[in-house]
């Protein structure tokens, strides 16, 4: 039976949330990680396939406790040596089967070049199937291979647009559980990417952080192969969906047995690394030391309080929640466990990123209400109120906002006792630039706006006609604005600033129009109100 893609991620999501028992590895478990930026001449050579083999054969033996004597890192190293590496440690497992050893099992990993048919291995070649005989066909009880290469699917036999059937390992430490699973980083047509960012390619660096605990979905310190492989998919997926090539990990297996394997712990007090407590459930970048450092992890949990285990050292935490970024300074020491939620932070708006041309997002948009009172524009008048909507998008480096004013004012009294009426509508268009500082944002540019104007007296006679007339106003505003609520995007404005009339009006004396004249003035405006952006 073959599903289509869709329903391979499906099942893998299905795997994050199904419960399981699970077991630990043999005590026997030997690891097999091979590295290699080199392939054929026509390759072009790799950055990041050897230490991808470092990382994985690092983690299996920190929080896999596999012994490193059983660990077999074969670093840029060709088909000959490979082919024989396996055969002796396939013939040395075998003498232990006949003395009636415990279980044991077997992980290979390669990361490097390969096409549908073979490995390239510094300018040599280990057919694809001869490697997987060597794997499924190893005396070992359980047998893993995980493919990190372009077009790996041919390890799993997955075709084109076709995934393999459900993921379902049930393995358990036991002499009568055994079997065999086969992982790969692509189908059979896809290629498998590098990224200079994560110093790795995509599906070894979450597979990394899988098993150092970004997939413990049930918080039971345990990193299952399903998990592992749940969590590796997804996060591939997202991962290489911003690029020009959507890599999707396919897998095979053929086991018996009960319960889950168990590749990793989290808990254990016989680890040298530290154990970082995450905060809410998010997507958390990690560097070392700074900002800038090299990228350590990239993590999505969709739980609270994930426990992630990390080498010793300084990291540079970056929490990306919805509304804005969360950044931690942590000294992490071994045998080590801090909490985020313990630690000071800084937070940073996503706004405030996408102005210094940072974060993920390259717009953030919100919308504007506030009240405020315009200077007096005519004589007797008066300051008068208006209500102001808008909406604003933050942009690398500036903000631009479009707005509607609405206006109206009355005047007494003038000219033998004629009173009048004034009404505005205004729309506007203005350009800021933002300084953000730690408690509040301070913002200044230009505006420019047309509006329309109504006068209406209060003529009993009818002497004196309503007058309607158009006009410019130009502004150079300055805005203040502080975050009101953590959880949204929610923040008091308070705004003003200089304005210029540019407007034609009518002149009246003794009930009697004279003219009309275009008249410029100048005067101020102030307003409070919110912002909310989404």
């Amino acid at each position: 039976m073959r599903l289509s893609r869709g329903w391979g991620l499906l099942l893998a999501l299905l795997l994050w949330v199904w419960p399981a028992v699970a077991s630990a590895l043999p005590q026997e478990t030997w690891v097999v990680a091979i590295g290699n930026n080199r392939g054929d001449a026509s390759d072009l050579a790799l950055l990041f396939a050897e230490r991808d083999a470092r990382e994985l054969a690092d983690v299996l033996r920190n929080q896999g406790n596999v012994a490193s004597d059983r660990v077999r890192l074969l670093i840029d190293e060709d088909a000959d040596t490979v082919r024989r590496t396996l055969g002796s440690l396939n013939s040395a497992l075998r003498g232990r089967q006949q003395e009636g050893g415990p279980a044991t099992a077997l992980i290979v990993f390669y990361s490097g070049h390969a096409d549908a048919e073979a490995l390239h291995l510094r300018g040599t070649h280990l057919a694809m199937d001869e490697l997987r005989g060597l794997v499924t066909e190893s005396p070992a009880t359980v047998r893993l291979f995980i493919v990190d290469a372009c077009r790996s699917g041919a390890a799993t036999r997955v075709k084109g647009a076709r995934a393999a059937p459900e993921f379902a390992i049930k393995l358990e430490n036991r002499v009568e559980a055994e079997g065999t699973a086969i992982i790969s980083s692509s189908t059979a047509d896809e290629s498998s990417q590098e990224s200079d960012r994560l110093r790795g390619s995509f599906f070894s660096h979450h597979l990394v952080n899988a098993l150092r605990g970004a997939a413990d979905r049930n918080d039971d310190g345990r990193i299952t192969l399903a998990e592992a492989y749940a969590y590796t998919y997804a996060q591939t997926l997202r991962s290489t969906g911003q690029t020009l090539s959507v890599q999707h990990p396919t897998y095979a297996y053929a086991v018996k047995g009960s319960g889950e394997l168990t590749l990793t712990t989290l808990a254990d007090s016989g680890h040298s690394a530290g154990r970082l407590r995450l905060a809410a459930a998010s997507t958390y970048l990690i560097t070392e030391e700074k900002e800038a450092g090299a990228v350590v992890a990239e993590v999505t949990t969709p739980r609270e309080r994930a426990l992630l285990t990390l080498p010793p050292g300084r990291y540079f935490v970056q929490q990306r929640d919805s509304l804005e970024y969360r950044e931690y300074q942590v000294q992490l020491q071994s045998a080590q466990e801090l909490s985020l939620e313990r630690l000071p932070y800084r937070a940073l708006r996503y706004d405030q990123l996408v102005r210094k041309r940072g974060g993920a997002r390259s717009s953030v948009h919100g919308i504007l209400a506030q009240l405020g009172v315009r200077g007096q524009v005519l004589a007797g008048e008066g300051p008068t109120a208006n209500l102001v909507l808008g909406y604003t998008a933050d942009l690398p480096w500036l903000t631009a906002g479009v707005r509607v004013r609405a206006s109206t004012a009355s005047l007494d009294a003038i000219d033998n006792g004629l009173s009048s009426r004034r009404y505005e509508l205004g729309l506007s268009g203005l350009l800021l630039r933002y300084v953000d500082l730690p408690w509040l944002s301070f913002g200044f540019g230009v505006s420019i706006e047309g509006f329309w104007e109504a006068q209406r007296f209060a003529d009993s006679l009818r002497v004196t006609s309503s007058r309607n007339s158009l006009g410019l106003g130009f502004g150079a505003p300055f805005a203040l604005e502080r975050r009101l609520l953590r959880s949204t995007g929610l923040s008091l404005r308070l705004e003003g600033g200089p304005l210029a009339l540019l407007v034609r009006r009518g002149f009246v004396n003794d009930m009697q129009h004279l003219d009309n004249r275009l008249t410029s003035q100048f005067t101020y405006w102030v307003a409070g109100g919110v912002v909310w952006r989404l």
